[in-house]
């Protein structure tokens, strides 16, 4: 049960705390007082989104909390899955912060907002004139249906498998469409594949086979170059004859003058060193003839790796080796497709085999309870001042879908010489407004919540049918906590409690504000929803009359 109201700072309230009762609770005030405000507050601190723009104070933090019984409600799996201490009551808090940043908590505990919602949803039921209008889509009317027949968490359960077999479906699809197109790709890919794996390339191959042919295209001269080398420092001519005599007069002198000591020994370091030179030099030289067919080999091999780069814009032979990978690895990939396929194929049949199981018993009990709603209804519309009246459930098959294999469409006639037509097509608003009135009230007790908020349901109906409307939600305040926002003085009259809601209008500022009414004022409240601000003891009277009736 809905316990406390908690609003700062929202729209035109600037603080209001609202104490709540059990049984029945009307709300009424002038169009434009503020009463829907509520509304809008309470669907925050459910969950719904926040626009910064209701905040009324930009610059302070807007607060909305609700303080709820939840003693029987069954919320102690939800808390224990979510991490969140149960406590009864329970403190759902919704902070709008400067700036616009939106926190939600549970007994202090932050949360989510869809993990707000899903709580808030088991607490309290609100109907707005909105909901009347979505009682004309056949998915809204097929939730009715799984409501009333117990099936929320079967259906839930279902829609997440569902959503879960569709995603695969979608897998599935990508990868063939992916294995076809790569089977048009398959073959070039080999022969590129085939093309590089049979070059047998090596990491930098090709700088060496440059330097090789290099020397090859240039033989006669380095080989002139050895020879020179080698015949300039040890022929007949060469430079190492006359250095021997200058290292063999400067020994002389260093016997007469230790001072040549270091000249002597440098010449000779001189003279080895150029001896070493001239000995490398023709070991090179006589290396240096390359087999022209060698050079051929050599020179065809550059060609084709230079062929291979230009084809595959590549730079180098580690760029091509790249390459020769990558096309590797897309190869595995190809041939995995059909393991791939294969392996999705099996999970979707699978789950597509649950589906069908989950969908069939959903589909049973749905049928099952079908009718009983419809005659439930039907008695429910003739209390409701519709004696002729006839609901009917019209059920169909279709494919399997997110909402399972069932087709629902709402069929009524308020006249007994009429036959039942698509309710969108025959009901006027009062019609529709009844009807979903009958069918909340049986949502509820099946489903046992604790809350149940209208928001203006009575729109198109008055006099008897007002003080039906009025008694049937009493008798439904009997075993929940019902709240009525109504412009109707023969609904708020059969409250137990009847709440005010008045604009003030300040020096500076306009404010909402909520009061409880005692006996006398209700009176006077009714009066003025009889007959406006001038009331007459006639009115006055008719509303103590109203009371009585209660």
């Amino acid at each position: 049960m809905l316990q406390r109201i908690s609003i700062g700072n929202y729209l035109l309230i600037d603080r209001l705390q609202l104490e709540l009762r059990s049984g029945f609770t009307s709300i009424t005030g002038e169009t434009g007082s503020g009463k829907s405000i509520l509304i809008g507050a309470l669907g925050l601190a459910m969950g719904e989104r926040a626009d910064p723009a209701v905040v009324r104070d930009a610059g302070k933090r807007c607060v909305i909390e609700l303080e709820v019984e939840v003693h029987g409600v069954g919320v102690e799996d939800w808390c224990g899955r979510n991490e969140v201490p149960y406590e009864s009551p329970m403190i759902l808090r919704r902070q709008i912060e400067p700036g616009g940043r939106s926190r939600a908590f549970v007994n202090d505990t932050p949360v989510r907002l869809e993990q707000l919602r899903e709580l808030g949803e088991r607490m309290v039921h609100v109907h707005s004139q909105h909901h009347t209008q979505l009682l004309n889509d056949p998915a809204f009317q097929l939730e009715l249906v799984d409501d009333t027949a117990g099936l929320g968490d079967e259906v839930g359960t279902y829609r997440e498998k569902h959503a879960t077999w569709r995603k695969l479906r979608n897998d599935l699809e990508a990868v063939r469409e992916e294995e076809a197109r790569s089977r048009t790709e398959v073959e070039y890919l080999r022969f590129q594949l085939d093309e590089l794996e049979g070059a047998r390339l090596l990491p930098d191959e090709q700088s060496g086979l440059e330097t090789a042919l290099a020397r090859a295209d240039n033989t006669s001269e380095l080989i002139g170059a050895f020879d020179a080398v080698a015949q300039g420092l040890q022929g007949d001519e060469g430079l190492l004859g006359p250095l021997a005599e200058l290292r063999k007069a400067m020994g002389k002198a260093a016997r007469i003058d230790t001072a040549a000591h270091g000249l002597s020994d440098r010449l000779e370091q001189v003279m080895v060193e150029l001896k070493d030179i001239a000995s490398e030099a023709e070991r090179i030289g006589a290396q240096v003839n390359i087999d022209p067919r060698e050079a051929d080999r050599m020179r065809e091999r550059l060609d084709l790796l230079l062929r291979l780069q230009h084809k595959h814009r590549t730079r180098d032979v580690n760029a091509l080796i790249a390459l020769r990978d990558d096309l590797r690895e897309r190869a595995r990939h190809i041939a995995s497709f059909s393991d791939r396929i294969s392996g999705l194929e099996g999970e979707e049949r699978t789950l597509f085999s649950d589906l069908e199981a989950r969908a069939t018993r959903i589909s049973n009990a749905r049928a099952k309870a079908m009718k009983p709603l419809a005659e439930q209804v039907t008695a429910q519309l003739s209390e409701l001042g519709m004696p002729h009246a006839c609901f009917v459930l019209d059920h169909s098959t279709t494919p399997i879908g997110p909402h399972g294999t069932d087709g629902v469409r709402a069929l009524f006639s308020a006249n007994k010489d009429r036959a039942p037509a698509p309710l969108d097509k025959v009901a006027s608003g009062g019609e529709l407004s009844r009807v979903m009135l009958a069918l909340i009230s049986l949502v509820a007790a099946s489903r046992s919540l604790p809350t149940v908020i209208f928001d203006e349901i009575d729109t198109g109906v008055s006099g008897e049918t007002a003080n039906r409307v009025g008694a049937l939600m009493a008798r439904m305040a009997r075993t929940r906590q019902v709240i009525a926002i109504t412009h109707l003085p023969q609904i708020a009259s059969k409250a137990d409690t009847h709440l005010l809601v008045s604009k003030d209008h300040g020096a500076e500022e306009v404010t909402t504000s909520i009061r409880p009414l005692d006996a006398e004022q209700r009176v006077k409240a009714l009066a003025e929803m009889l007959s406006g601000k001038k009331t007459s003891k006639a009115a006055e009277e008719n509303a103590r009359e109203l009371l009585k009736g209660r």
